[in-house]
């Protein structure tokens, strides 16, 4: 009897053993990551020195891949598991309908412990896409604005108010600056909302009536416009392919430092009227394969120091207020980067479309916009 207690316990002992090793295993691969985090961003947004600092202070190693727009991030997290850790989708109309579809994972604002300090006018647009940001953080931000060659314009339009919308959106103007080239942005969503405004009218109506209007003045304006992109109106202005361009800042503040070298003038402005907000964010995709990693690099981005690093390099402003005074003068007084507050207030982050209605409404908006770049009437 007692020989057999003695095996029972030796049994139990082993089993107990052999449970506590499959947990520990299955613990140590939950929590014990590959030393990797896949980043995909926007090209030119992170200097490659920061995210060397990151893999030397955490030895986690960087895999960066970057793509040029939105479309491209949508598809390749729509269609399958991306394999990617963080991504960096712009806030609208982007993350609020990607959220809807359940493409990101909640982030865990315990392994955040940098999650504060943010700019209040931003993070206030940001709630309107993503309450409370449970699941993407702003980031980048900027204007929607017009990038022109001032010497050009000044030449066919020499009382032109240069800060004013009359550049791109009245008829009359636009006729004068074709012989020099003007493009527009590629779409609908970064065109329509603004012209819409230029004509007095909000710019977030989705009204069959309002989009009927929009349609026909921008085909007023079709034959005065060279073309419509995003990609390539920066080289266009520095070549002098164009001499006007709908213009995201960052990309413009680029334009301006390339051009200098070939001795031209390209400005942008934000115009006066008030112009469209872009944020980008970061976000951490369903299926990442190394999240406390992902969460260990969002976290690296958002210390003040290395936000203000990453502003100095790129010129492009972001949402850390605490960067502030570690920003070069030069940049964090340029009005161009960091509109003055009366400007700030005149920002307009395009409405979420979430709801079926509004889903409905961008259908029919596209159709017009297709219309318009072929100049169907």
């Amino acid at each position: 009897m007692k020989n057999k207690v003695i095996h029972l316990f030796k049994g139990i002992v082993i089993l107990a053993f052999c449970i506590f090793s499959i947990y520990f295993i299955f613990s140590k691969q939950k929590n014990q990551e590959e030393a990797f985090v896949n980043v995909y961003d926007w090209y030119g947004m992170i200097p490659a020195e920061i995210l060397h600092e990151f893999e030397k202070e955490t030895g986690i190693h960087v895999r960066y891949d970057v793509y040029d727009n939105n479309e491209v991030l949508e598809a390749k997290l729509l269609a399958s598991n991306s394999g990617y850790d963080v991504v960096f989708p712009t806030a609208t109309p982007y993350v609020s309908r990607q959220i809807k579809v359940g493409i990101y994972q909640p982030l865990n604002k315990e392994l955040l412990t940098n999650f504060k300090g943010f700019n209040k006018t931003i993070t206030a647009h940001m709630n309107t896409v993503d309450p409370g940001m449970a699941y993407a953080i702003p980031y980048y931000w900027g204007t929607l604005g017009i990038a022109f060659d001032k010497d050009k314009v000044m030449a066919r339009l020499p009382n032109v108010d240069l800060e004013s919308y009359d550049i791109l959106f009245n008829s009359e103007n636009l006729k004068k600056l074709k012989s020099c080239g003007v493009s527009f942005l590629e779409e609908a969503i970064d065109v329509m909302p603004l012209t819409l405004a230029y004509l007095g009218r909000p710019s977030n109506s989705e009204t069959a009536e309002d989009l009927k209007l929009t349609t026909e003045h921008l085909l007023k304006l079709r034959p005065s416009i060279k073309r419509f992109t995003s990609a390539r109106f920066m080289n266009d202005l520095v070549l002098g392919d164009v001499c006007v361009a709908q213009a995201w800042s960052g990309e413009a503040q680029q334009a301006e430092e390339d051009a200098k070298e070939l001795g031209r003038n390209i400005v942008y402005v934000v115009p006066k009227e008030g112009t469209t907000l872009w944020i980008d964010c970061m976000a951490i995709p369903v299926g990442s394969p190394h999240p406390i990693n992902a969460h260990k690099f969002i976290n690296f981005l958002l210390r003040p120091e290395i936000s203000a690093k990453i502003t100095n390099k790129t010129k492009l402003p972001t949402v850390i207020d605490a960067a502030l005074p570690m920003v070069d003068k030069d940049i964090k007084n340029n009005k161009a980067i960091y509109p003055k507050p009366d400007v700030m207030k005149k920002l307009r982050l395009d409405a979420p479309q979430t709801s079926d209605a509004s889903l409905k409404f961008d259908r029919e908006r596209t159709k017009a916009w297709i219309n318009i770049r072929l100049n169907r009437k």
